[in-house]
């Protein structure tokens, strides 16, 4: 895992337990603070969760969390009078609305760059087509019948060959892409021949460094 989710782990940890401190030590809305602290310990939870299976909507759940405790600190905040425990939550709660942030608009960016990569490989592969269309000549072939000397020594060759199954292809990938696609994927399709990277399974296009296309199953 990437240091950033231990770092939002860590401030999930300290915004709690200060949160638990904070309410145990007031008496005014002792219960709706606790029920409200549960709703919390149950929010960290799921998003720690997402977290590590590198889900995107973690960080946008992330992101609600922090808004919601800050607003939730602010109010219990004028009933405890703990000043330094005050700023210190209100220090690491913005810290990990900043970093929710900042990974939300990096899925955000590549997605985009990836989606105009295909585009742009796209257009390519049109520009190809029309370009051999036009410039090349069409391309006549004298048929020629085979002697039966060859026919009789192909097919000799051919009954003598052991027939070996080639591997699946399963997934494809481009070479500058971050993803990978099923062969009949329409992203898949557009990918440039000279771009294209074959893998047999999924475990062996992620220990390249590939993630799964929403057409992965």
């Amino acid at each position: 895992m990437d240091k950033k989710y231990f770092i939002l782990i860590t401030i999930f940890f300290i915004n709690l337990i200060g949160m638990a401190s904070i309410i145990f030590n007031i008496k005014d809305f002792f219960v709706p603070e606790l029920l409200m602290l549960l709703l919390f310990l149950i929010s960290a939870v799921i998003i720690t969760y997402n977290l590590y299976n590198q889900r995107r909507v973690a960080w946008i759940m992330s992101l609600f969390f922090f808004a919601a405790y800050l607003i939730n600190i602010t109010f219990i905040y004028f009933y405890s009078q703990n000043q330094a425990l005050f700023v210190l939550l209100m220090l690491t709660t913005i810290i990990g609305f900043i970093l929710s942030i900042e990974n939300i608009k990096g899925k955000i960016r590549v997605r985009s760059e990836y989606e105009k990569e295909i585009m742009g490989e796209a257009d390519e592969l049109v520009k190809a087509e029309k370009h051999f269309e036009e410039k090349l000549p069409d391309i006549f072939v004298e048929e020629v019948k085979p002697s039966k000397h060859f026919v009789e020594t192909r097919v000799k060759k051919i009954k003598n060959k052991k027939i070996t199954k080639k591997p699946l292809k399963r997934y494809v990938a481009s070479r500058k892409g971050v993803n990978y696609h099923e062969p009949k994927c329409r992203w898949a399709r557009k990918i440039l021949p000279k771009r294209k990277i074959f893998f047999k399974n999924r475990k062996e296009a992620e220990e390249e460094g590939f993630k799964p296309c929403k057409c992965v199953k």
